[in-house]
């Protein structure tokens, strides 16, 4: 996975337990928190995404980040490349091919 897609990931994670993940405003702080990365690679990362029109990066007192729903669906078909099919996150239903039931 490129470096910039591991942060886009870092973001998911911590907007993803939100009722509306895409409207989450992620700090700099929560990111650096989950990264190993110096915060200057972040910003690459953050300025890359942002061009793929994954994030949206927003200047209000602080910096604030928040993942698009196009963000959103890059990072699940990402981690869908590394989990069997049936896998789903909390409160995600599990969509099974035709004919396939649930164990």
């Amino acid at each position: 996975m490129e470096a910039c897609y591991q942060t886009l990931s870092t973001i998911y994670e911590i907007v993803k337990s939100d009722p509306s993940p895409h409207t989450y405003l992620c700090t700099p702080h929560e990111i650096i928190l989950r990264q190993t990365q110096d915060w200057s690679l972040i910003q690459k990362h953050l300025e890359a995404l942002a061009a793929e029109k994954l994030i949206n990066i927003k200047q209000l007192d602080k910096i604030a980040i928040s993942i698009n729903p196009e963000g959103i669906t890059k990072v699940k078909s990402l981690k869908n490349n590394f989990v069997n099919n049936n896998f789903s996150f909390p409160g995600e239903e599990v969509k099974l091919p035709m004919g396939e039931s649930k164990l």
